[in-house]
């Protein structure tokens, strides 16, 4: 895959024609025609993502937020922004950046936080027209679907969760060709009189110039015929914020005290009286003061962030509960849950996507003293699982092993399982899936994982492509889940320092066997990874 590749799956995802007009949405450092193996996720482009890039072999990041908004006039090193590009550059890393456009867009940031918070009927808070236009060609029906399908690649013909929409209607198209002509139908100087499609569909403004390249170039005639037409879009579907129904009948502190544990932060700040019951709530992930009118009205309470003293004077003035979240923490909640959605495209490509685990919002919060203990930095607490699979002959019969502990090294759950015959490589992809799901069930966010198995770990990297088709489903199904996490680690470890998950694996194998009347072979017969 190119990286041009990349743009268009980003493209159909969050359409870049959805940016703001001052937004810089788009391929930030690169070359469209470079190879792209491996892809982070990350909100920024910092020194420790670049540093995470480069170890876990990603040569593409794809962020929320631009790195370049202002035009950089010199590649010194004399100022931070200058040192990363020309790191980015001397490491071959391609940055593109979906901001605006990933806000406003179905299904983007700004729809996966209005689902985390159970929002339902949900509306953009500022509608934004997508910029349709209408396409109409006139086709020779023989070679309709081949002009089609082109300019359906270009990205043409998409209606909400529907592609290739279109209308045909049979015509006659009416022509004499001159002198020079060269026309596939018909002959110079006689007029012709030929069956033909009236053929139309929409496309995103942003998309012309390709589409119509696309149509040009599919077309059997030298001049083909077209008009183009502006399409009003008075059903908006995208746009920036959301604003939705809340049927939970919670309270503004209810719902402040929710979205404090999906952030997973300490405590919130908002206006009004606490117990005030919401109906109606209204959200702009990252900075959305300035949209504190378009709430006013349509909603009880408004969520956002980068919010003034002045702003919650009028929130207060308007009747408006205001809930103020991080910018950075709750544009993380939303890019995170929205990550899938791009991991499954990618997959379709053999590409991994990997959610940065070294992005960290800038601010630090601390504790008041107190009489027992003094004051210091709020430590969050990371969550360790170690895995591994086996099997007694490969296939043969297999296991898992499982260990999940808490930051302090306290185990929380052990799972040690038969399942059935099965190679080693997917006992071991089994096994993470295992500890995964009781990873979410406990709401645990930041993880560092460890396996045995150097197979299990490189793929999930990227570093080794999955060849085996028994293996793939296993993986994509692994990489969907590793992305619904905050932060994570995966990291190889010897089968000394995984002997807890081993000695799971073990007992569950022998208890399997003794079950079936077979006697346990022991160790010796235990394949592990890439066996």
């Amino acid at each position: 895959m190119r990286v041009a590749d990349l743009e268009h799956i980003l493209d159909r995802l969050a359409p870049f024609a959805l940016a703001e007009p001052w937004d810089n949405a788009g391929l930030q450092v690169g070359d469209r025609e470079a190879a792209v193996s491996s892809v982070m996720i990350a909100l920024d482009l910092t020194s420790a993502v670049l540093d995470e890039a480069v170890a876990r072999g990603c040569d593409a990041v794809v962020t929320h937020h631009p790195l370049l908004f202002a035009p950089v006039r010199s590649l010194s090193e004399s100022r931070p922004r200058e040192r990363l590009l020309r790191r980015l550059v001397a490491a071959g890393i391609n940055v593109i950046s979906c901001h605006t456009n990933l806000d406003s867009c179905r299904g983007g940031i700004g729809d996966a936080v209005a689902e985390a918070l159970g929002l339902r009927e949900v509306e953009p808070l500022q509608p934004a027209s997508a910029g349709w236009l209408k396409l109409v060609g006139f086709v020779p029906a023989d070679t309709l679907d081949d002009v089609a399908a082109a300019v359906f690649a270009a990205g043409a013909g998409a209606i909400g969760e529907y592609t290739d929409c279109a209308f045909a209607t049979d015509g006659q198209g009416w022509f004499t060709p001159g002198a020079g002509a060269r026309p596939a139908v018909g002959r110079r100087g006689a007029a012709e009189r030929t069956p033909e499609v009236r053929w139309e569909t929409v496309v995103p403004r942003g998309r012309l110039a390709a589409v119509m390249r696309a149509y040009v170039r599919a077309h059997p005639y030298e001049e083909p015929a077209f008009d183009i037409y502006p399409v009003e879009d008075v059903l908006p579907r995208v746009g920036l914020g959301r604003v939705g129904q809340l049927d939970s009948g919670e309270s503004v502190g209810d719902v402040a005290a929710r979205l404090a544990g999906l952030l997973d932060l300490p405590a919130l700040t908002f206006t009004g009286d606490s117990s005030r019951r919401i109906e109606r709530l209204a959200l702009v992930p990252g900075s959305g003061a300035s949209m504190l009118d378009q709430a006013r009205g349509r909603a009880d309470a408004f969520i956002t962030g980068d919010v003034s003293y002045h702003d919650a004077e009028k929130a207060e003035e308007a009747d408006l509960a205001l809930i103020v979240a991080p910018h950075g923490e709750l544009e993380w909640l939303g890019m995170t849950r929205w990550a899938p959605a791009l991991a499954a495209a990618l997959s379709a490509e053999d590409v991994p996507a990997l959610l940065s685990s070294a992005w960290r919002a800038p601010w630090t919060t601390v504790a008041a003293p107190t009489a027992s203990a003094p004051l210091a930095a709020e430590e969050t607490r990371v969550a360790v699982l170690r895995v591994d699979g086996g099997s007694r002959g490969n296939p043969g019969p297999s296991a898992i092993g499982v260990v999940l502990e808490d930051g302090q090294g306290v185990v929380l759950q052990e799972i040690g399982q038969a399942i059935g015959v099965a190679t080693n490589n997917v006992a071991e992809y089994r096994a993470l899936l295992a500890g995964l799901e009781a990873a979410q069930a406990r709401g645990i966010t930041d993880m560092a994982i460890y396996s045995d198995s150097e197979l299990l770990v490189k793929q999930l990297r990227g570093e080794y492509r999955v060849k085996s088709e028994t293996l793939r489903p296993l993986h994509e199904e692994a990489t969907r889940r590793l992305v619904a996490f905050s932060h994570v680690t995966l990291e190889h470890t010897s089968r000394e320092n995984n002997a807890a998950a081993d000695c799971l694996v073990n007992q569950a194998l022998d208890a399997a066997l003794m079950d079936a009347t077979v006697s346990p072979s022991g160790n010796s017969g235990l394949h592990h990874g890439e066996g």
